[in-house]
């Protein structure tokens, strides 16, 4: 029976928050606010063990209220939106089959995903195949909770992270995860207990309290995009890369180029590059914070976001009004600091100068917006070409010189 308040037919949604016992204080605050889906804590069982986040997952997923639809999990470490619970029932009920993220990292595939939504006025985009699955907020279907507990010991030691577990779970089910524009939760930045902090600040690719409760409107009504955008602007280390799927590639296994071999293979290197020399040229003063570093490797970094604005505008397929500004510059934002932060001091700089390096980046996506009014959108690469790309994964583990830069 549907519980006091809920409508027949209505989703009847449970919720549980992933924890260790060290920060049971912070699970707890999160339940207290997720009352109306009798949300309870779920430890892992093993806490003298290693941490996993697997174990705790599965225990999170054993916790599913009885009688529900859908089962939402939360870390222990995220921040919820204004009017979050509303804006999960309203999301459960437009995608009621569907697993659902409600976050991205912001120098993830997925996060490059995100943009491209948020720029063509989309408010959910399927994952990228072949990385992992958002799991700081993630709402799980009734029969995919079954599914998951059958297929993992809830004693395990495996060191295998749970959002990789998912991935390889939902696709071999032939399930698509649709991840929310904008996110729905944000990461703390609490310590990581699994080591995760060598990657430096994780964070949101576009939160909804950053862009406004009008643009989560505008984006709440904005549809899915079919597939996630074959095309990718990535960076990390503060280095532009274009991961490549769909059409060409094999499923689940994307392809990657850095920006500047991309630009020059597609045709839009000259013109790219004119766009840069009027934006050196330009003499208009724009102070910015004295950087920790070379000159040289500074100029390389402004140059490296202001390409990847372009190629990402150059690449947004955007139907009808523009996209809510707040919602761009929060995406710019998180292209610029997420693709900058695993780099040290130098990370520490482009906080420091992040007004500077978001209107720098704003400038790149408007001359690669004008250049896709122009001339339309770049050709795909041929399909014998993408067959001998190197595989995407490969930049997570790649040195300066290996992702050829």
């Amino acid at each position: 029976m549907p519980a006091s308040g809920e409508r027949v037919g209505e989703p009847v949604i449970g919720a549980a928050v992933m924890t260790h016992p060290r920060r049971r204080a912070a699970a707890t605050a999160l339940v207290a606010r997720l009352g109306r889906w009798g949300a309870v804590v779920a430890e892992d069982p093993r806490s003298d063990g290693p941490p996993t986040t697997l174990r705790a997952a599965r225990a999170a997923w054993a916790a599913v209220r009885p009688g529900a639809t859908h089962h939402l999990v939360l870390q222990d470490d995220v921040e919820l939106c204004h009017g979050f619970t509303d804006r999960v029932l309203d999301a459960v009920r437009r995608h009621p089959e569907s697993p659902l993220a409600l976050y991205s990292n912001w120098n993830s595939w997925n996060g490059a995903a995100v943009r491209a939504a948020a720029l063509a006025g989309a408010g959910w985009v399927p994952a990228v195949a072949g990385e992992w699955v958002p799991t700081l907020g993630l709402v799980l279907p009734r029969r995919d909770v079954d599914e998951l507990l059958a297929a993992v010991d809830g004693d395990t030691d495996d060191p295998e992270p749970d959002d990789v577990v998912l991935a390889r779970e939902l696709a071999a089910r032939g399930r698509q995860v649709l991840v929310s524009v904008p996110h729905l939760v944000e990461h703390t930045g609490r310590s990581s207990l699994i080591g995760n902090d060598a990657y430096g600040p994780r964070h949101a690719t576009c939160f909804a309290d950053d862009i406004g409760d009008a643009a989560v409107d505008v984006y709440a009504s904005g549809g899915v995009l079919p597939a996630p955008p074959p095309v990718l602007v990535h960076i990390l280390r503060g280095r532009a890369h274009v991961v490549l799927s769909g059409a060409g590639t094999r499923p689940g296994r994307p392809v990657y180029l850095p920006r500047r071999a991309y630009a020059e293979e597609t045709g839009l290197a000259r013109r790219a590059a004119a766009h840069w020399r009027a934006e050196q040229a330009d003499p208009r003063p724009r102070p910015v914070p004295a950087a920790p570093a070379e000159a040289a490797q500074v100029e390389r970094l402004r140059e490296e976001l202001w390409h990847a604005a372009y190629l990402l505008a150059v690449h947004a397929a955007r139907a009808g009004d523009p996209p809510p500004y707040r919602a761009v510059q929060t995406c710019l934002r998180s292209l610029v600091l997420g693709g900058t932060s695993d780099m040290g001091p130098l990370r520490l700089w482009a906080e420091q100068a992040a007004v500077h390096l978001i209107d720098l980046a704003g400038r790149g996506l408007a001359a690669g917006e004008l250049d896709r009014a122009r001339y339309g959108p770049p050709p795909g690469l041929p399909a014998e070409r993408l067959a001998a790309l190197p595989p995407a994964e490969r930049i997570w583990q790649a040195t300066d010189e290996a992702v050829g830069v």
